[in-house]
This record gives structure tokens, sequence and C-alpha cells, in this order.
């Protein structure tokens, strides 16, 4: 039995998401000892760290024209190397130890993070940025932090959500309403997929520990700052991180990819 963390890693015009691979995974390996590492990433991402155990060239680039890497993430059950995997995305840290979380997901095919968590801890089950799930009563999950082993239902799951991907244009018109996303949004793909394979969701698993902190403005109650990073002043000291005040003691999804940038210029 082997278990690990995996996400995708594909550069764009913007971003060096291999900076940021690396900079999760060090922060794995800092908290965690259940911390292997898997990266999967396209032929123009080059991963070389101490922190990443595994990389994983795609074959195949399904978004190899596209601005937004989002068509490739349904591979993640097929590529895993693990037994049991904990899918998250490149942009996050870890503060905690979550070395225990594995004894309870390991009872489970599935798990995803149910809602999302502020600064201040506090879970957040309605944001303006899913009027869209609202809409067609998809459940509130994130596909940065998920659960899988090798079973029949995760599999299930990943082929629908490979057959969702690679019908998106006729997917969004024909099974959602209002939905005017160019490229696959792995949430949305992910949401849709549980609801056909769970339509009542009555087999959702809604761990209230299995959620990270997110870092966009109108979750954090500061969209009205023009500056929210300024606002809630983020610092790293002796390792640990702090956003408006408060000690960070989840996954943080920072979101804003300067983040590593910002922290680095204001260790104390």
């Amino acid at each position: 039995m082997s278990r690990g963390f995996l996400w995708f890693a594909q550069n764009n015009n913007t971003t060096d998401y291999a900076a940021l691979s690396i900079a999760l995974a060090k922060s794995i390996k800092k908290n965690c000892k259940i911390n292997s590492v898997c990266v999967v990433v396209d032929e123009h991402t080059k991963i070389q760290s101490e922190y990443v155990d595994t990389v994983i060239v795609l074959k195949q680039d399904h978004s190899e024209n596209q601005s937004l890497k989002f068509a490739n993430e349904y591979k993640a059950f097929k590529l895993s190397p693990f037994t049991h995997t904990i899918k998250l995305e490149a942009d996050m840290l870890f503060t905690a130890d979550t070395d225990w979380w594995w004894n309870y997901l390991g009872q489970h095919d599935l798990v995803f993070a149910v809602n999302c968590r502020n600064y201040q801890d506090n879970v957040i089950k309605k944001t303006p940025y899913r009027k869209l799930f609202h809409q067609n009563n998809l459940s509130d999950v994130y596909n940065g932090l998920t659960y899988f082993r090798r079973s029949e239902r995760a599999m299930q799951f990943f082929k629908l959500c490979r057959d969702i991907t690679e019908n998106w244009t006729q997917v969004k018109n024909e099974l959602l309403i209002n939905c005017h996303e160019q490229y696959p949004s792995t949430d949305i793909v992910y949401a849709l997929a549980y609801r056909i394979m769970d339509p009542l969701q009555l087999h959702l698993i809604d761990y209230p520990w299995f959620k990270f902190i997110h870092g966009k403005s109108e979750i954090n109650g500061v969209e009205n700052s023009t500056d929210q990073y300024n606002y809630l002043n983020p610092i790293s000291i002796d390792d640990r991180i702090y956003v408006g005040g408060r000690r960070l003691n989840r996954i943080w999804h920072y979101h804003n990819k300067k983040m590593i940038d910002i922290l680095n210029d204001r260790i104390f």
C-alpha cells in the first residue's frame, strides 16, 4: 500500500507552476512524515527538486493549445503511482501535519473538500464565485483537495470526468444552465460527475477537517480592499504562516500566484 500527494503543473505565459510546485512539495516534506510527492507536467515544464519524488510527463497534452490547463486533470486516477492519493493544486502550502488524515480517508473510495474556509477558519458554504453550482444544484466540492483510492468507484468517477472534459462544448450547452466557461473547469467537471454518480448526494462525505483555507477576496470578506494581500499582510515567521494576524493551521490555497515571492519578501 502506498500513499502520497499528486497534482498537475503546466507553466503558462503568466505563471511558473514548477516553482509553485517546489514550494508546495517543500511544505509537505516539512510538515508530514507521509510525504511522497508526484507532479504531472507537460514536456515544456521542467521540475528538478529534492522535494519532488516523482515527475510524470504527459504523453499527450490535451490542453496544449489552451491558456487554462484544465483538460488533463481527469487523468489523475490513471497516472497516480499511489494506492491512496490526495490530489492538490500547485498554488497551495501545507502549514500542519496531515498524517492522521489517511486513517479516515482510507476507509472510502472518494472524499472531496466540501466548501472551503476563510483565513479566520470559518466554513464558507456560499460564495459569489460559485453561482453556477447553485443554479445547477451541484455539490460545492473542490478538486484542489480530493482523496481517492484505487477502486472501481473512483475509476468510474474519473471516467465520467474524462467524458465530460472531452465533450465539454456539448456538456455546457445541454447539461448545464448558464455555463459560459470556454474550458472545462475542473471544479465544475468534478461536481457534475459526482452529481451523475450520486444524484441525491447520499454518499457525499463531508469531513470538517478536510477543507482548505481559500485566498480569494470575497471568501475572506476583503473584496472592497484595493489590495487584500497588503490588507491581510500574509507573512512567514519561523516557517509559520500568518494571514490577517492569524496563524494558519490548514492547507492554504493562496490563489495569488505571486504569493511565494510576497512571503519570501516578508520573512522574519
